[in-house]
């Protein structure tokens, strides 16, 4: 997806292949998304993401993630964090999450987002938060570790409703974001 301004020309392909990504054609749907990552600008990815939520054939929501996978363009890092966060694609988040840390878009200063998501989740989310945050290229700023960490001291402030495994993973990535403290020089507020 390149950052250009559009000319004329351009809005109207990608118009057009909006209008193919949105046909219900099996095939039209699936030239769309490849098309996309020629094409494309941060724009399609709301549009992207509402064909995806209302279902797509296996093939396409693959070649959906491997889209998302390939993107280079920071400016697509908003949108899809919106669509992350956003309540109607809450079955496609752990999808996401998976697609970001296979990504090279840098997502850490978004991760209290992730870190919520994985105390919100289940045991699988909170696996995949995990493998997300431990393949950040870049450490996370200094306010998104420490919001980070009091959501955890939150959590583990809670005794009810509490499962083994989560409890686990999310222990260990206190531990992670406590070696980010380290490396950005922040106090640590948990595990002391």
């Amino acid at each position: 997806m390149s950052k250009s301004n559009l000319n004329k020309q351009d809005k109207l392909k990608i118009n057009t292949l909006l209008s193919d990504l949105q046909s219900k054609d099996e095939v039209k749907v699936a030239s769309a998304i490849k098309a996309f990552a020629i094409h494309g600008h941060a724009t399609v990815i709301e549009p992207i993401i509402e064909v995806w939520r209302s279902g797509l054939s296996a093939g396409n929501e693959a070649l959906v993630v491997d889209l998302f996978q390939s993107l280079k363009d920071t400016s697509a890092i908003e949108p899809l964090m919106e669509a992350f966060n956003d309540p109607k694609n809450a079955d496609l988040r752990r999808k996401l999450a998976s697609a970001f840390w296979n990504s090279k878009l840098d997502f850490s200063d978004y991760l209290a987002d992730f870190v919520l998501f994985g105390i919100e989740g289940d045991f699988l989310d909170a696996l995949e938060v995990i493998t997300l945050i431990e393949n950040f290229e870049t450490v996370a700023p200094e306010s998104a570790i420490l919001e980070s960490q009091l959501l955890l001291t939150e959590y583990f402030g809670q005794t009810e409703n509490r499962d083994e495994q989560k409890d686990a993973i999310l222990t260990d990535l206190a531990i992670l974001l406590k070696d980010f403290s380290e490396m950005e020089g922040t106090e640590d507020l948990f595990l002391e």
